[in-house]
């Protein structure tokens, strides 16, 4: 018994000091403690500047683009800053893996599925048929356009009717509902009216947006010390995240069941039927198919995700800059004025039409760092990164942030001026250093959808709304709201017609 005791005590010590010791091409970062890493550093550093994405620019400013944290018993992590470290990252097909840490699994049930936390063959397959399916029913198509711009309309028309008393009010529950409601009648087939949703649907929104505002990118302490789940379940959120994450699969399997219950062979209306037939497709094909219920699940999982807690919140950021920044909102007013008039309902064909509503688009999404990093990524072999060593299965980050906000590139990074996105003849001028979206092939595949449904919605909204803070309302933080993504400052604003 005894040596069984003293030969796991040599394991557990050769283990730390392996961990502890830093390889000489490894890339640099802080020293940390055994087993715990550099958790509490990082937490003392999150403490002081507010947001995770302002600690990485801090990690690189003082080691470099390439700079590497070790957190809890995890496989180190490397923070990758600036636009050619992350373009090299991102165009490396060895590090297109996602994180297997006990978090991210058990949010998969167990093992890689869906489609934002598999990798390989898997994601592969899961992210061909979703990209094509999506497209099938309309998802970036001129025939979506017309159920985007009746949202947009709805959602106008509730909010003029909510503050006609004058009083403030906070409408991201409203955007939420009205972005969701077209992407649900794709994934599902069930359109309903902004405001009108189910109450088991309205319940899914609610519990995945408290999940994604209570983690963070790297699936917090329990993803870090796993073991303590075991001892404080309640003290490290581990109970909350199984409660809530049980309640988000139900919702998802029941949805999945009565599809399958009413499933009829050549009317595919939406991706869940697509997805049903398809596996019956592939299961003559081969038993061992990827294609199954549960990776249905997932991957309606991942979509569902995708949908709810991003759009919404650049919507968010962009009525809270313009209210704080008044003299932008009627220059873009003006603009839409002159352009389209206030009877005409805006389209996709009057982006080009309008500059400086782009131009304000880019500089609030350049800002408001939504989605500060990229998803983890997972070295799937041994391979290096501007010269230093990275080793197998461990995670990387791309910093979009440190692109964002990088002085040299942009001059004034952290004054909100569109026009930096003008050129001297009045027209607007993308720059490839904005990339809310990702690089390489794990960019997010509806980029093209999220740029014209935000436009079409602030276009409308500005057309017929005026947005204004409360009288004597205290000084607005814009930096926002840590989480999995970054979400707008919680505000109550008035709404005039105009």
């Amino acid at each position: 018994m005894w040596l069984g005791i003293l030969s796991l005590a040599i394991v557990l010590i050769l283990k730390v000091l392996l961990d502890y010791r830093r390889p000489r091409k490894f890339p640099p970062g802080p020293r940390g403690f055994p087993i715990v890493g550099n958790i509490f550093q990082i937490a003392k550093l999150a403490r002081k500047e507010k947001l995770f994405s302002d600690v990485w620019n801090r990690l690189a400013e003082k080691y470099g683009p390439v700079c590497s944290i070790k957190l809890g018993i995890q496989a180190p992590t490397i923070i990758v800053s600036g636009k050619d470290a992350i373009t090299e990252m991102l165009n490396k097909p060895e590090f297109d893996g996602r994180p297997n840490e006990f978090i991210f699994k058990y949010r998969c049930g167990g093992k890689p599925q869906g489609i934002i936390f598999t990798d390989s063959d898997i994601w592969h397959s899961q992210r061909r048929f979703a990209v094509r399916t999506l497209r099938q029913f309309g998802l970036g198509k001129h025939s979506m356009e017309h159920i985007l711009q009746q949202d947009a309309s709805t959602l106008t028309n509730m909010l003029i009717q909510l503050t006609t008393d004058g009083k403030p009010i906070n409408i991201y529950s409203f955007v939420c509902t009205a972005i969701f409601s077209h992407v649900w009648f794709i994934l599902e087939g069930t359109k309903f009216d902004v405001g009108n949703e189910t109450p088991q649907l309205k319940e899914a929104i609610s519990v995945l947006k408290d999940l994604l505002k209570g983690s963070n990118i790297f699936g917090g302490i329990v993803s870090y010390l796993p073991f303590l789940r075991h001892f404080f379940p309640r003290l490290t959120g581990y109970t909350l995240f199984q409660e809530r994450q049980k309640r988000i699969d139900k919702f998802l399997a029941d949805v999945i069941t009565r599809h399958k219950n009413e499933q009829q062979f050549g009317e595919r209306t939406n991706f869940v039927d697509s997805y049903l037939e398809e596996i019956d497709i592939q299961r003559k094909k081969s038993p061992d198919s990827f294609f199954t219920e549960n990776q249905l699940k997932y991957a309606l999982k991942d979509l569902f995700a995708a949908s709810v807690d991003t759009t919404d919140n650049m919507i968010g950021f962009i009525i809270v800059y313009l209210v704080v920044y008044r003299d932008v909102q009627l220059k873009v007013q003006d603009e839409i004025d002159v352009t389209i008039g206030r009877d005409i309902c805006p389209s996709v064909s009057d982006k080009n039409r309008l500059p400086y509503l782009n131009a304000v688009l880019t500089e609030v999404s350049r800002l408001a760092n939504i989605t500060p990093t990229s998803i983890p990524h997972r070295a799937l072999s041994d391979s290096n990164l501007l010269g230093y060593e990275i080793k197998r299965n461990c995670t990387l980050l791309a910093n979009y942030k440190s692109v964002h906000l990088d002085k040299e590139h942009w001059g004034d990074p952290e004054v909100f001026r569109p026009e930096r996105f003008i050129n001297q003849e009045g027209q607007f001028v993308d720059d490839p250093w904005v990339m809310p979206f990702g690089i390489g092939r794990r960019k997010c595949p509806g980029e093209i959808v999220a740029k014209n449904t935000v436009f079409l919605f602030v276009a409308c909204l500005l057309q017929k709304l005026n947005f204004t803070l409360p009288e004597n309302h205290p000084d607005l933080e814009l930096h926002g709201i840590d989480g999995f993504v970054t979400s707008p400052p919680k505000m109550e604003i008035v709404i005039t017609r105009r």
